[in-house]
């Protein structure tokens, strides 16, 4: 678990945060909540799906409410 550091003021009948660090740490993207890499594979790419609410990992586009714009096709 990271090392977290925090300065407080009291202002009264509140407690203001004036600074807080938290220590070097790495995460991956599994480690991200909403964020489910099951499929995770070479060439995959991170796509959200609105019914899990969740951004999935897909070698496939397939979603009629997808549009790309731009560049010379």
């Amino acid at each position: 678990m990271p090392t977290i550091k925090a300065r407080v003021n009291t202002n009264q009948s509140q407690v203001v945060a004036k600074k807080l660090a938290i220590g070097q740490f790495n995460i991956s993207m599994s480690d991200i909540a909403d964020v489910d890499t099951t499929g995770q594979t070479d060439g995959a790419m991170m796509i959200f799906d609105g019914t899990s609410g969740k951004y999935k990992m897909s070698t496939q586009i397939d979603n009629e409410n997808l549009s790309i714009s731009g560049g010379t096709y």
